[in-house]
């Protein structure tokens, strides 16, 4: 393979997102129904749940993103990332990344639209956590 980047534009970055949510939601439900069962069915703090999905889904995209650089969406659209500092993806990097596409979530996608501004056209998640991607 080479390491040559590759432009993944915001509408395949959607549809391989909405690809891996529905492996997530089998997640979701493995992790909420071993929690309900730990805890004999009582719900003692609200926050627990949403901890729960947020933590487990960071545990998703880094086991995948580290292990072979790309989910199961990404693979189906062939693309992968890749450390731009040409080293195996950290869990430094898989951090920042995440919490910056969850941001990117939140703003209803607007912050992708700073790869059409960008030199390189990297997302802002793609350039704090020095990575691109490249393709299968």
């Amino acid at each position: 393979m080479n390491n040559k980047s590759y432009i993944v534009f915001p509408l395949k970055r959607i549809a391989s997102t909405i690809y891996d949510l529905f492996l997530l939601l089998g997640v979701w439900f493995v992790v909420g129904s071993l929690a309900v069962w730990i805890n004999g069915g009582i719900v003692e703090n609200k926050w627990v749940g949403p901890m729960l999905v947020l933590f487990s889904t960071w545990i998703f995209y880094g086991y995948f993103w580290i292990n072979g650089g790309k989910t199961l969406g990404m693979a189906v659209w062939n693309f992968e990332i890749y450390s731009i500092e040409n080293q195996p993806i950290n869990i430094k990097q898989v951090s920042i990344r995440y919490f910056l596409n969850l941001l990117t979530f939140l703003l209803a996608g607007i912050p992708l639209l700073y790869m059409y501004f960008s030199k390189n056209n990297l997302s802002i998640s793609d350039y704090f956590s020095k990575t691109s991607y490249r393709k299968i």
